[in-house]
């Protein structure tokens, strides 16, 4: 009788093992599947688009904290105007240094079409991100105005981004 246990442990123990097993190559199957979309052809131009509409994002609140300042009169005209002036301790560390030189992540990035109202302040504006080389930078053109919508044209055409208004997500 007691071979007869042994041998039944024995079956439980290999019919567990022989699941883990399958378990672990399917799981490794799907890992093969993944891996080659988060490197593949074109994933430099996908991280350079993402870090892109992240930043569209910043200048869009970093706007709305300007024209809420009671020293200004209205939106932003330059984007350097929308730098902090506080200083981060880290030498190297300046996440917002693109305010100063327009461009990141093979993107250049501009504020267009200020216009003023009555009072001489500024009303509204447009930002604008394109890919710096286009097709290797990055593919699709990137807009926004005061609203705080995202848009995007798939050609890198900013003159179609505002025409089209493509919003992101759809």
């Amino acid at each position: 009788m007691s071979s007869d246990n042994s041998r039944r442990r024995i079956r439980a123990v290999l019919r567990t093992g022989l699941f883990v097993i399958c378990g672990l190559l399917v799981a490794a199957g799907l890992l093969l599947l993944i891996v080659p979309t988060l490197d593949g052809p074109h994933s430099r131009q996908i991280a350079n688009e993402a870090a892109t509409v992240s930043r569209l994002r910043t200048i869009i609140n970093l706007q709305n904290q300007y024209v809420a300042a009671p020293a200004h009169n209205g939106f932003a005209c330059e984007l350097r105007l929308l730098k902090p002036n506080e200083q981060r301790s880290e030498p190297n560390y300046d996440p917002l240094g693109f305010l100063l030189t327009g461009t990141a992540s093979g993107y250049k990035f501009s504020l267009v079409n200020c216009g003023s109202d009555a009072n001489r302040g500024s009303a509204h504006y447009q930002v604008t991100a394109v890919p710096v080389e286009q097709g290797t930078t990055g593919f699709r053109a990137f807009c926004a105005d005061e609203s705080g919508q995202i848009w995007y044209d798939n050609a890198g055409s900013v003159t179609k981004c505002f025409a089209s208004r493509h919003a992101l997500g759809e």
